[in-house]
């Protein structure tokens, strides 16, 4: 079915280029690898956090990622550069195709060492619309996916050092995007209370310490909250954009229909999110299938944030060949492929105005999010009666 989706879309891509499915890409390429060359022009002058330029909520990083991404400057000077000057500069232009294409790289290759992966997948995933997405703004969304997979890949492993290597990963990626820390849980559930403290401490030395090499150093931290309440302002949950969440798609269909999305309503999914994400994690501690126990956790880290953006269903990538790796043949499954299939799909189909693939894949993601619920729930209730049924019929 992807392919035959992927197939279907580069046809109709390559015989009308500035067609359609140009739409598969943020704003159609208009502003084009923004989130690298952006984060480049922030912190230009060593002062990220009172840079003005598209205004101080875009200025919500910790130190330690503004300074990760000053490796890849490529010696351009970006004080006084726009995203014009960005484009028409070689140098710059060479630095970021070097960071996307080696965050690629590495995410491919931290796949591989999760699931082994045939090339007709790394194909068809390259294709995905959350792939292209996520290429297109040059964010570093490619890289967090890569080092979720290592951590997942490493994190049981018999060596003591890949161990140290995957809870190093979990902690850049928490440091960087913050959300993902959540999957500290799988520590918590086996009780590596070692592990745990190892990656509170450097967790810690990575968030602070970096700020250390701009203007202001500890000072910024009172900007950087700040900035933090400006962001809030500025992606609240009624804006229209490629996101996943509840609310988004509540809002979606309220424009669709010609209506608004009251406060109570938006009320009333943020309280449904919240249910859900607590009730992945609590039965996160329950469920035995690795794919399960993966999203469960990446599906709160998906749906919760109130600025998902559609690259973060990168996230869902672990979980798909690991689900790819078990064998499946009840009708369930075959749901949860096609939900899959919906979330990738680069596709793009426009009523009116609206592009509306990107909503149908959020509305695939949560009802597999529900159905998962479903599953899981109905499987360790049914398991949990059927042990105290059996120690009860031992006693008797």
């Amino acid at each position: 079915m992807m392919t035959l989706l992927i197939g279907v879309f580069l046809w109709d891509l390559l015989s009308d280029p500035m067609g359609i499915q140009l739409n598969v890409f943020f704003r159609r390429t208009e502003d084009f690898m923004a989130d690298f060359f952006n984060v480049q022009r922030y912190i230009a002058d060593w002062d990220p956090y009172h840079n003005t330029i598209n205004g101080l909520g875009e200025k919500c990083y910790l130190p330690f990622t503004y300074l990760f991404l000053e490796l890849f400057n490529g010696f351009f000077h970006y004080s006084d550069a726009t995203l014009s000057d960005c484009y028409a500069s070689s140098t710059a232009m060479l630095s970021c195709v070097i960071f996307v294409l080696l965050s690629v790289l590495l995410f491919y290759h931290s796949l591989n060492k999760l699931v082994a992966c045939s090339t007709v997948q790394k194909v068809l995933i390259f294709f995905s619309s959350i792939m292209l997405f996520a290429i297109e703004r040059g964010n570093m969304i490619i890289l967090c996916a890569a080092l979720l997979c290592y951590f997942l890949a490493y994190k049981d492993a018999a060596s003591p050092w890949k161990r140290v290597f995957a809870l190093s990963c979990l902690c850049i990626i928490s440091v960087i995007k913050i959300y993902p820390v959540v999957f500290g849980l799988f520590l918590l559930r086996d009780k590596r209370y070692r592990a745990i403290v190892f990656c509170v401490v450097l967790s810690l030395a990575m968030v602070f310490l970096p700020f250390l090499f701009f203007k202001g150093q500890f000072d910024n931290i009172s900007q950087l909250l700040t900035n933090l309440s400006v962001f809030a302002e500025t992606y609240n949950p009624g804006q229209l954009f490629p996101r996943f969440g509840i609310i988004p798609m509540v809002a979606t269909i309220s424009i669709f229909l010609q209506s608004t999305l009251t406060e109570n309503m938006s009320n009333i999914c943020a309280l449904l999110t919240m249910l859900m994400c607590l009730a992945s994690i609590l039965l996160f501690f329950f469920e035995k299938t690795p794919w399960k126990q993966t999203s469960l956790l990446a599906l709160p880290l998906l749906m919760y944030p109130t600025n998902s953006a559609f690259y973060c269903g990168l996230y869902m990538l672990p979980v798909l060949f690991l689900f790819l790796r078990d064998s499946h043949s009840s009708s369930i499954d075959y749901i949860y492929m096609l939900s899959f299939c919906i979330l990738l799909n680069p596709f793009q189909i426009v009523i009116g105005e609206t592009t509306v693939s990107w909503m149908l894949s959020n509305i695939a993601v949560i009802f597999f999010w529900l159905l998962l619920l479903v599953d899981t729930g109905n499987q360790c209730i049914r398991s949990t009666f059927f042990s105290r049924y059996q120690s009860s019929m031992k006693k008797l």
